[in-house]
């Protein structure tokens, strides 16, 4: 520790501290432009000079750390501290235009806020001031004026020290000096929005919000991303009922004060004309607006006739409700319609998918900054730039920042690589083998305990053999997992519950260790869906519908009595319904038409179905074959509550008024239970009071049997195994309406390695044919370094093509076969 004084104030403070921020834990605000809080000291605008005793002259504050017995003199004590500031305001504003009343960061400019407090009170300078063309579209998302710019490099330190996207930069010196970007490379990035708001000037602007509003105008709310499971803090900003901006919101534990372009700009959906706004009923084929209490008795007496005739019912509810309303959709299917057919996946589940979730449900939790004092991350089966963008951030200061080392497993290499995470490449469908020859090497040398493993498998280079990872990265694994022991972090995406055996290995190698293991979805409630029961098998915390003990604590808190009887998953849900076996489909923010692996299973099966429920915000593909059609509220339109990866709750409120007659989800649960007359939660403190007496304290973990691993085998006519998963910004309905947000995404596109694409006679660019049993799509084809032989990537649900088409979702893996899209006439 170092005692300082500044401005006659003493203060302890730890050694290598900055004097700004030294100053700033008295309450003493020093002007600055260059300086934040999150990126590296750099002194590049000069503003924060302060006096400093025994020092010639005025230093940068923002560079300069404290030493024992310092004293510092800031502009409220100094007049050289003050001179020298309004010299730098005198200075900046030479050629700065004074343009605040059509400038949009006017009302909120450190700038026009810092001339006001401690600059000039006018200019000497009387020759013109510089010009330059503008505005300059650096994105389709932002818009630069040079001519406003003070040269802080905050923009280019974020984007080299911060995202990693270093298309933005300063060029030319000296009074010519500008932000630019590189003629061929635009600012392509997912983080760019973040510019726009830690520049403390109107150069960077929103392209969006161009002109809409001033901060005075606005109404600011606290919220919580509802885009993914990263879990971001944000401002949410309207004016006159309308969304006009989105902001992050400082939260350390979390994003700092990051957000993704798609949590920026990705909310234009709440506000789309195409809402549901009223009760519909299907009559003769057509809506028809009806009455809540008309929509309410036909659902119920719907749920009475299905009961009495001994039919079955079935919930499909989204991963993306917050906790709250999974809450209730767990609770109203097994209360209301007596069913544990519930599930939030369109998919399969499998036993050990089973096994591991009810555990991780009271395991010791992971977070951002467990990532941070690691001594080994090991990422499987997940891109995080794609999945959790802030994950990736974080991740990423891990690496450069902590010295924390990185290793990704999967097929495909991710932007993780481009900090120096060491990449293991396998086969798709072949992660576990990856897994379990690293657990077998590090049982021989003592690292692990064998019987944790649990599995039979073949020798270590039968695997290697299978899965086509390189045999000394594996190695390579096993001696930073030795090293890392307990201290290290494993984790798993949502897409390693779908390779076969992949998950039950990846926990029972984490538990052998006793390091921490997280499991991260795309979907922002997909931790609560599990908790809180949307699963055929599970009750909420984690309780087995089939364990006596578990489900009486549930009961117990429910007051009634719960079925016995584990339910169907997704995939089955969907078999028995387009098999005319469901009396009542329920879904809840849902679209199995559009989302299900295999889609037309999921439009067959909603075309069979008797009788359909859905809330939704928009018409769907699935929405639309409901018979009856309930408007929901969107989360910048309600309070609730959501769950992030690491299981950590954040409450939100609600900054605008819901469209027409639009309820929660929760809610309208709530009434059709009210016209049924069975007691259910009537208010959102009803529902938090429930599932805080049915949380668990943490339990211990226990490894999971790992099935035996069967990889089917290409063939000739098939010879490609496909990959696929979404993109960050795909073509699904949250995205609806952010238009100048997809300018930046993808078109679908086909990735093979250079060896596959030669063999086949294609060009990186050229169209290629995918074909599988099911179906075919085209799109131009890119070249990856990488990618495992035979091995085929395909973005699942891009614009212009969806890779459903491809698929049956009862394989565990799909073949295809890629051809030139011109086959024919080349040949």
């Amino acid at each position: 520790m170092v005692n300082v004084t500044i401005d006659d104030r003493a203060i302890t403070v730890p050694e290598g501290t900055l004097v700004i921020r030294a100053a700033e834990q008295l309450g003493l605000y020093v002007p600055r432009f260059c300086d934040h809080p999150y990126l590296a000291p750099l002194g590049a605008c000069r503003q924060c000079l302060v006096e400093i005793e025994g020092q010639r002259k005025p230093l940068t504050s923002c560079t300069t750390t404290v030493t024992e017995g310092m004293v510092v003199k800031t502009q409220f004590t100094s007049d050289i501290a003050a001179g020298a500031q309004k010299g730098v305001l005198e200075l900046l504003l030479i050629n700065h235009p004074l343009d605040c009343p059509v400038c949009d960061k006017g009302g909120e400019c450190p700038l026009q806020d810092q001339v006001l407090a401690y600059g000039p009170g006018g200019s000497r300078y009387r020759e013109p001031k510089r010009r330059y063309v503008k505005p300059v579209p650096v994105s389709p998302l932002v818009y630069l004026d040079r001519e406003r710019c003070v040269l802080c490099a905050r923009c280019t330190r974020f984007a080299s020290e911060i995202s990693g996207d270093p298309f933005i930069e300063l060029f030319e010196r000296g009074a010519l000096e500008q932000v630019a970007i590189f003629e061929d490379q635009p600012y392509e990035s997912s983080f760019s929005g973040n510019v726009i708001q830690i520049c403390p000037v109107g150069a960077l602007t929103d392209a969006e919000f161009r002109f809409k509003a001033r901060p005075f105008d606005m109404t600011s709310t606290p919220s919580v991303c509802n885009l993914c499971s990263s879990g971001c803090s944000l401002t949410i900003q309207q004016r006159r009922g309308q969304i006009v901006r989105v902001l992050a919101r400082d939260n350390p534990d979390v994003n700092e004060v990051w957000t993704c372009d798609k949590g920026r700009f990705g909310h234009a959906y709440v506000q789309r004309p195409e809402r549901v706004v009223e009760p519909m009923i299907k009559k003769e084929g057509s809506f028809v607006p009806v009455s809540w209490a008309e929509a309410v008795r036909l659902i119920a007496g719907r749920i009475q006739t299905v009961k009495a005739n001994g039919e079955s019912a079935a919930v499909l509810a989204g991963a993306r409700l917050p906790d709250e309303d999974a809450y209730a959709v767990s609770r109203f299917a097994r209360t209301i319609l007596g069913t544990n057919n519930v599930d939030h996946r369109l998919r399969r589940g499998s036993a050990e998918e089973d096994a591991v979730l009810p555990q991780l449900m009271h395991a010791e939790p992971v977070e951002y900054e467990t990532l941070e004092r690691a001594k080994l991350v090991v990422v499987a089966g997940l891109d995080p730039r794609e999945e959790s963008p802030i994950l990736f951030l974080r991740l990423r200061k891990a690496a450069l920042k902590h010295r924390v080392p990185i290793v990704e497993l999967q097929p495909r290499r991710t932007a993780l690589a481009r900090f120096g995470a060491r990449s293991i490449r396998c086969a798709p469908g072949t992660e576990a083998d990856v897994l379990l020859a690293a657990a077998t090497r590090l049982g021989e040398r003592g690292g692990v305990d064998a019987s944790a493993v649990k599995a039979h498998h073949p020798s270590v280079s039968a695997l290697l053999e299978r899965c086509g990872a390189d045999a000394d990265h594996v190695y390579a694994l096993a001696d930073l997992l030795q090293r890392a022991g307990s201290d290290a972090v494993f984790l798993a995406g949502e897409r390693l519950s779908t390779s076969p055996g992949a998950l039950a290995a990846c926990w029972n190698l984490a538990a052998g260790l006793g390091a921490k293991f997280a499991r991260v979805s795309r979907r922002p409630g997909a931790a609560a869906a599990v908790w809180t029961g949307l699963h055929p098998k599970l009750l909420p915390g984690g309780r087995l519908v089939d364990n006596d003990r578990e489900r009486l604590e549930v009961e117990a808190a429910w007051q009634t009595s719960v079925p016995a009887q584990p339910g169907l998953d997704g995939r089955s849900i969907l078999d028995g319904a387009s098999r005319g076996a469901i009396g009542l489909l329920y879904l809840v923010a849902i679209d199995p038409a559009f989302d299900a692996p295999d889609s037309s299973l999921g439009a067959r099966a909603l075309d069979t179905s008797d009788f359909i429920v859905a809330h939704d915000l928009l018409l769907t593909e699935s929405s639309r074959r409901a018979d009856v059609l309930l408007p929901a509220v969107a989360v910048p339109e309600r309070a609730g509550t959501f769950t992030d990866w690491e299981i950590r709750p954040q409450t939100f409120s609600p900054a605008v008024g819901a469209p027409g007659l639009a309820e929660p989800d929760w809610q309208i649960l709530s009434m059709i239970a009210a016209e049924l007359g069975v007691a259910f939660p009537r208010s959102l403190e009803d529902i938090r009071r429930e599932i805080r007496s049915l949380v668990r304290p943490q339990g211990t973990r226990t490894p999971v049997l790992v099935p035996d691993v069967s990889i089917p085998k290409s063939t000739e006519h098939y010879p490609f195994m496909l990959l696929t998963y979404p993109l960050l910004l795909d073509d699904g309905t949250m995205m609806l309406g952010a238009n100048d947000l997809m300018r930046t995404a993808d078109d679908v596109f086909v990735e093979l390695n250079a060896k596959d694409a030669e063999r086949i006679g294609v060009e990186p660019g050229e169209s290629v044919r995918v074909s599988s049993q099911h179906g075919a799509i085209e799109a131009p084809l890119r070249v990856l370094r990488d990618l495992p032989n035979g091995s085929v990537f395909i973005p699942t649900n891009q614009r212009g093509t969806r890779v459903q088409s491809l698929l049956d979702s009862t394989d565990a893996m799909t073949f295809v076969r890629v051809d030139p899209a011109d086959a024919g006439r080349r040949g």
